[in-house]
């Protein structure tokens, strides 16, 4: 038997005095087939002594949708079976960072949270650019785009605008919800600007 005198890095739960607390090892034996390690365990708080049995988390692959501005794109990622998702969380994929916007699981349309094993599918927005549509009007004729740039970035109503070698004055910024001729919008909180020609 071998006695050892160490401290378990993460607190147990003790069932004697039923509070979380550090423990020290008197005994560890591995399981078979690599399924975890049965510890003896004394706590620290009530001197109880009793055995618990880490297990090895398993592997699981859990399927994406992350979305880019139009595009959607299907991606995989192995994970640890009890790996908990929830909706707001952020994650890095693919060189770019997006954030957790619906999860799916059997029998359920969404939930707020579920852990990996559980989850069917998980979808996901891109948060590290922000996509803006621009339209262009001159007179009679107009023409739009779509620009990159990064959230926060602030546009202001009135600033002078460069284009294919032309220039263009920001006339309005929409949300989505209204137009404003004036002020400021960040980035992320616009759908559409549009730019007239300036005054000669």
């Amino acid at each position: 038997m071998d006695s050892v005198d160490e401290e378990v890095d993460n607190v147990a739960l003790c069932p004697s005095c039923n509070t979380r607390q550090g423990h020290t090892i008197l005994k560890q034996k591995p399981l078979k087939k690599n399924k975890g390690i049965d510890y003896l365990l004394r706590c620290e708080g009530c001197g109880h002594v009793h055995t618990v049995i880490f297990r090895e988390p398993k592997p699981v692959t859990v399927q994406f949708t992350l979305s880019d501005g139009p595009d959607s794109t299907p991606f995989e990622m192995e994970v640890d079976d009890d790996e908990i998702f929830v909706n707001g969380d952020e994650f890095e994929a693919l060189d770019c960072i997006w954030i957790i916007t619906k999860i799916e699981v059997e029998g359920s349309e969404k939930q707020r949270s579920a852990d990996a094993r559980n989850v069917k599918r998980v979808w996901a927005s891109r948060i590290d650019l922000t996509r803006i549509k621009r339209t262009f009007s001159d007179k009679d004729i107009s023409f739009s785009d779509t620009i990159e740039v990064e959230p926060n970035k602030v546009f202001s109503c009135g600033t002078i605008v460069k284009h294919r070698g032309e220039t263009w004055r920001i006339r309005a910024l929409h949300s989505g919800v209204g137009r404003t001729l004036s002020g400021k919008m960040v980035a992320k909180n616009i759908r559409r600007i549009f730019l007239h020609r300036p005054p000669s």
